[in-house]
This record gives structure tokens, sequence and C-alpha cells, in this order.
């Protein structure tokens, strides 16, 4: 799905922040979202808004490339993960990062997940990689979860949570919650 324009984008944000707080995938204002407008710019979650008081104005559109912004509040501080997955991926048009309650089990684990569902298996993958550990918002947690994801639906960030990618922002809502409820599956079947 192409963005019909950036009010578009914005709202989505908006509403999929609020879906991804009301299904417990976001606790606060952890995690973000973005979508890609065009070949140079996105549009991120704003740093520390709370998703239920959040707005389209509160969106910061961003350019891919040089992080560079615009608007009144400022970007997520992973911004440069979320350009470095647009730039390397053409057919992305959107991507969450969540500290969902099973993934950050696997991410505090430092252990990838198995995605044991053929169902599921086949709308996000065999499984998720799990990337080295680096510091919130640096080059080094960019690098690291990058070289992890490759071209997979998503993966696993040491001791940080998990980040999902999709055609569009409803693709990528329901990867995030397939990623969430395989990791789920997987923990409740060793219980």
């Amino acid at each position: 799905m192409i963005l019909k324009d950036e009010r578009e984008g914005r709202e989505f944000l908006v509403e999929y922040g609020r879906r991804l707080l009301e299904t417990g995938l976001v606790q606060g204002t952890w995690g973000n979202l973005s979508v890609r407008l065009d070949d140079r710019l996105m549009i991120c979650t704003p740093s520390g808004l709370d998703y239920e008081r959040v707005t389209p104005e509160d969106m910061v559109l961003v350019e891919i490339e040089t992080l560079d912004w615009q608007g009144a509040q400022k970007p997520t501080s992973e911004k440069a993960l979320h350009g470095g997955i647009y730039a390397s991926r053409p057919e992305v048009g959107a991507v969450i990062h969540t500290h969902s309650k099973y993934c950050s089990i696997f991410a505090a684990a430092e252990m990838p997940l198995e995605v044991e569902d053929p169902e599921l298996a086949g709308d996000i993958g065999r499984g998720l990689k799990i990337a080295r550990y680096g510091l919130a918002g640096t080059k080094k947690l960019t690098r690291n979860t990058l070289a992890a994801l490759g071209s997979a639906s998503g993966c696993i960030m040491s001791h940080h949570g998990m980040i999902c990618c999709g055609a569009d922002i409803a693709d990528c809502y329901d990867k995030c919650c397939k990623i969430e409820e395989a990791a789920r599956r997987y923990i409740d079947s060793r219980l």
C-alpha cells in the first residue's frame, strides 16, 4: 500500500501506536513506529510522547539518508535504525520496534526465536535471529540489528526487544503480532 500523502502516514502512526498499546505490545512511551513516505522521507513517532495522547501533528518527518528532521517534536532515538532499514530494503514501507513481553524474554536471554508453528512460519519466517547488543540509539545498535535482520521480516534485539518490517503499516503490525504470538507459544510449550 502506497501512502496517499503525508497526512495519511501521520494518522496511521497514531492509529497503530494506539493499537500496539491496547494489545500490550508497547508500554508507556517505549517502542517506536515509522512509515516510508517516499524514497527520501519517512515519518516517525516522536520521542517520549504517550501513545494515548499523541496526535498526527506530533509525528516527525525525517530524511532517510541524512536523518535530518522537521517539526516541533524530536523523533525517536531509533530513527537511524528505521532509516537504515528503509535505505537497505526498498520493499519495506513500515517499521515497528517494540519491547513486547514475550519477545523481551528472548532479548534478555540473547536467544533467537525459532518459529515452530507452520502457519506462523509461513507468515514471518522459520526463525528470527538475535542481534548483538548495542546501546539504544547508537550506531552499534543500528549496525548489529541491520546485520541480524537481513532480508527477514524481523529480529530479536539483544537486551532491547524486537523489530519488524512490512510492506505497509497494516502488514508490519500483523507481523509484529505474529512474532509476539510465536514467542508466546514457544515459551508456553516449554512450561
